[in-house]
C-alpha cells in the first residue's frame, strides 16, 4: 500500500487526495511510459499539477486565485508559481484573501480584486522554484495598491535572505458544517452519522448543523494548515467532531427529560456548551450561528441528504476541480464569446476542444459538460414555465448535474424567466404610455389647433371691426364737416345782406291796421 508523501498516511491505490491532510497524490505510471526530463521541469510539473485546481492563469494571462466549493483554504507553495509563465497579473475572488507567509509569519494580505503585475512575469529556464517565486511575487509587491512601507521592506528583506514562503487562501465567509460521529475516513462523511450521547435512561443520537467562520487567522493557519495544503468541510467536521460530542456528554449524561425529543431548555443550554468549546478547543475556528441541534429520527435523514450535498468524495472534488477549472478558462472574454455564438452543437464542441486542448476533461465528461451547455443555453432561452419545465425534466433525467446544482438552475431559471416577464411587462407598460403619450399629444395638438383658429377668426373679427369703426367715424367727420360748412355758408349770407329796421316797423304796423 502507497503512503502520502506529506504525512506517510497510508493510501489506497488510485487514491487522488490524502483523507488525512488533503495532499494531490500523483498516480504512478510504469517508468517505460515516463519521458525522461530534467529535475527542474519535473519539479515545475509537479506544481503545475498539484495547483491546476485552484490556480488558472486564464487566456487574459491572469493568474486566479480562488476556493472551491466544499474548500475552506489552500496553500500555494513557491513550486506552484514558478509553473505560470508570462502572467500580467493576479486575480483573487471575491469572499477571500490570500496571506503571504515568511517563516511562519503573515507578512502581507491580498484582499479580492486584480492586482497588475509592473511588468510581466515570464518564467525562464534558470534558477529554482524558491527564485522565480521570490520574482513572482516582488513583482506583484510592486503594483498592490495598498502596500505600505513596512511591506515592501519586509519582502525585500526576506528576497535577500531567501526565505522560505507560502501563500494561504482563505474563505471569508462563514461556511456550513454538520456535526456527528467522527468517522474512519473523510470520504465516509458523504453520509451523515448522529453522534451518540448516554443520558440518564437511554442513548441519545445527536446531528449539530451551524455556520462557522474563521476569527482567528494566524491560529487557524498554526494549527489546521502546516501538514496540509488543503481544507475541506469535511476536515473541520472530522476535527471537532470529538470535542463537540465530549462537551455534550458531560453536559447530558445526568439529565432527564419527559417524552422523546429534546426540550428547548435543554437545546439552548447545548449551543451555549458548542460555543463555549470552540473559543478554547476550535484554534481559530468560531461558532457564526448554530442552526439547529436535533435529535430526532426524521431529522437525521434529512442530515444525511445534506452530507450528501455538502460533503465531496475524492473522485467528485477531483472532477470538480478540473470541471471548475475548464469553466474559468471559458469565463475568459474571448472563449466566453466564442461559445455564445456557436449556434449549433458542432461549433459548440469545436471551442470546448480549443479550450480542452491539454486533455483536462476526459471524453466522457466533455460529451456530459456539452450535454450540461446545451441543455443550459435551452434553458435560458426557454420563453415560457412549460419550456423550462421540460429542458429541467431532460436535465434530470440525464443526470447531467448534481442534485445542489440542480435546483441552482432551478432558482436561477425561474429567476430568468421572472426577469423576462418583468421586462415584458414593462415594455408593455412603456409601449402603452407610449401610446396614451402620443394620443394626448395629438389631442393637445388638435386642441391647440382649434385654439389658434379661434385666435385667428376673432383677430380678424377685431380687425373687420377696426376698419367699420374707422370708416364710420371718417363718414360722420365729413358729415358733420358737411353742416358745418353750410351753416357758416348761411352766416356769411346773412351777414352780406342785412335787412333794414323801418322796413320791419311799417310792416308791423300796417299789420296791426
Amino acid at each position: 500500500m502507497d503512503k502520502c508523501p506529506r504525512c506517510n498516511t497510508p493510501v489506497k491505490p488510485g487514491q487522488k487526495f490524502c483523507t488525512k491532510c488533503g495532499e494531490r497524490l500523483v498516480e504512478a505510471k510504469p517508468e517505460q511510459n515516463q519521458p525522461s526530463q530534467p529535475a527542474e521541469n519535473a519539479e515545475e510539473a509537479h506544481g503545475r499539477q498539484q495547483g491546476s485546481a485552484d490556480i488558472v492563469q486564464t487566456s487574459s494571462q491572469h493568474i486566479y486565485w480562488t476556493i472551491q466549493q466544499g474548500q475552506i483554504a489552500r496553500v500555494v507553495t513557491p513550486q506552484e508559481l514558478a509553473a505560470y509563465k508570462d502572467a500580467k497579473g493576479v486575480i483573487v475572488s471575491e469572499g477571500t484573501t490570500a496571506y503571504v507567509r515568511v517563516d511562519g509569519k503573515t507578512v502581507a494580505t491580498l484582499s479580492g480584486g486584480v492586482y497588475e503585475f509592473k511588468q510581466a512575469f515570464v518564467k525562464t529556464q534558470d534558477g529554482n522554484a524558491m527564485q522565480k517565486a521570490w520574482e513572482f511575487m516582488s513583482n506583484l509587491f510592486e503594483r498592490k495598491p495598498d502596500a505600505t512601507e513596512e511591506e515592501q521592506k519586509a519582502l525585500i528583506m526576506n528576497l535577500q535572505k531567501a526565505a522560505a514562503f507560502t501563500i494561504v487562501i482563505l474563505v471569508d465567509k462563514a461556511f456550513p458544517v454538520l456535526v456527528g460521529a467522527k468517522q474512519a475516513t473523510i470520504d465516509d462523511y458523504k453520509t451523515f452519522k448522529p453522534m451518540v450521547i448516554k443520558t440518564k435512561y437511554y442513548d441519545l443520537q445527536v446531528g449539530v448543523n451551524a455556520m462557522f467562520q474563521i476569527q482567528d487567522k494566524e491560529r487557524f493557519i498554526n494549527h489546521y494548515l502546516t501538514a496540509c495544503n488543503l481544507l475541506t468541510t469535511a476536515h473541520i467536521a472530522d476535527t471537532i467532531s470529538d470535542p463537540v460530542r465530549a462537551a455534550l456528554q458531560q453536559l447530558l449524561e445526568t439529565r432527564e427529560w419527559d417524552g422523546s425529543s429534546l426540550p428547548q431548555e435543554i437545546r439552548r443550554e447545548m449551543k451555549d456548551e458548542i460555543n463555549k468549546v470552540a473559543q478554547d478547543l476550535f484554534f481559530g475556528l468560531g461558532i457564526a450561528r448554530i442552526v439547529e441541534i436535533t435529535a430526532d429520527s426524521t431529522d437525521m435523514e434529512r442530515f444525511r441528504n445534506l452530507s450528501r450535498e455538502m460533503y465531496l468524495s475524492e473522485q467528485e472534488l477531483d472532477y470538480l476541480q478540473r470541471t471548475n477549472e475548464f469553466r474559468n478558462r471559458m469565463t475568459a472574454v474571448q472563449n466566453a464569446q466564442q461559445i455564445a455564438e456557436a449556434r449549433s452543437e458542432s461549433e459548440l464542441r469545436a471551442e470546448l476542444d480549443k479550450i480542452n486542448k491539454d486533455n483536462l476533461l476526459r471524453e466522457d465528461e466533455m460529451q456530459q459538460f456539452q450535454l450540461m451547455l446545451d441543455s443550459q443555453r435551452r434553458l435560458r432561452e426557454a420563453r415560457t414555465k412549460e419550456e423550462e419545465d421540460a429542458v429541467m425534466a431532460e436535465i434530470r433525467r440525464q443526470g447531467l448535474v448534481r442534485d445542489i446544482d440542480l435546483r441552482r438552475l432551478e432558482q436561477e431559471a425561474d429567476l430568468e424567466r421572472r426577469q423576462r416577464e418583468a421586462d415584458f411587462e414593462f415594455q408593455e407598460q412603456q409601449r402603452q404610455e407610449q401610446l396614451k403619450m402620443e394620443r394626448r399629444q395629438k389631442e393637445f395638438e388638435m386642441f391647440m389647433s382649434m385654439e389658434n383658429a379661434n385666435r385667428e377668426h376673432e383677430l380678424e373679427m377685431a380687425r373687420l371691426h377696426a376698419d367699420t369703426d374707422k370708416e364710420w367715424n371718417e363718414r360722420l367727420r365729413e358729415q358733420q364737416q358737411h353742416q358745418n360748412d353750410q351753416m357758416m355758408e348761411l352766416l356769411r349770407t346773412m351777414a352780406a345782406h342785412p335787412q333794414p329796421a323801418n322796413n320791419n316797423t311799417n310792416n308791423t304796423n300796417n299789420g296791426n291796421n
